[in-house]
């Protein structure tokens, strides 16, 4: 299922598997992809790479370590990760875990892969990166000069629970982890599940509320200047 008008995009779990196609989301948002990635395995990881664009994880649970430009930094649930384009990083996990991923989209030689040093070159670096960790990913976040978000973290509203605002001051993204989410936008109204993603432009208006509880990331924009 997909919905789309001009102040949003809606994509059901079907539909929301990319990672590198790029032009599928709208223009008007700085995601290129924003998944759901659950039930990863202990020992799970990535070697050394950089990209030809932005990452950011949020690992929802689980216990790890990653290392972002030859620094180390524990991974704990809540712990939310920024790799801009150009910046080496790996991580490692020692337990099972469940993490979401965002990425923009490509630019220089727009290749979707990861880079290696030994075989792509070292890469040209643009800002550092940074890692926020766990207990410390409860609201907003300084963004520095590069990153698209300013919001990156798990969101739980209980049974009966509702969020409404009149109108969105910046483009504001959510994704079912789990349970049932009834969401209104502009004329529409649809009932999101697990890994469903919501797509909310800039000016919109949305209202969001759970009949028996949900459990969802919430990823908000930094507004365009």
């Amino acid at each position: 299922m997909i919905a789309a008008a001009e102040r949003y995009v809606i994509r059901s779990q079907n539909a929301n598997q990319i990672y590198w196609e790029q032009g599928v989301y709208p223009a008007w948002t700085r995601l290129s992809a924003f998944r759901s990635i659950p039930g990863q395995k202990q020992g799970a990881g990535v070697e050394p790479h950089y990209h030809d664009n932005d990452e950011l994880w949020l690992f929802l649970s689980g216990q790890g370590e990653v290392w972002l430009d030859g620094q180390s930094h524990p991974i704990t649930p809540g712990t939310a990760i920024y790799t801009p384009m150009g910046a080496v990083h790996r991580f490692q996990m020692f337990t099972d875990f469940d993490n979401v991923a965002i990425v923009t989209p490509l630019e220089r030689q727009q290749r979707p892969v990861h880079l290696r040093v030994e075989e792509a070159g070292p890469p040209q670096r643009t800002v550092p990166g940074f890692v926020i960790p766990g207990a410390a990913n409860t609201g907003p976040f300084d963004p520095g000069p590069r990153c698209p978000l300013r919001e990156f973290r798990a969101v739980e509203l209980a049974p009966g629970q509702s969020v409404v605002t009149g109108v969105l001051d910046t483009n504001e993204n959510w994704i079912v982890l789990e349970g049932a989410l009834h969401l209104q936008v502009e004329q529409l109204e649809v009932e999101l599940g697990p890994h469903d993603l919501a797509l909310l432009r800039a000016g919109a208006q949305r209202h969001l509320s759970t009949p028996s509880g949900v459990r969802l990331v919430l990823a908000r924009e930094v507004a365009h200047v």
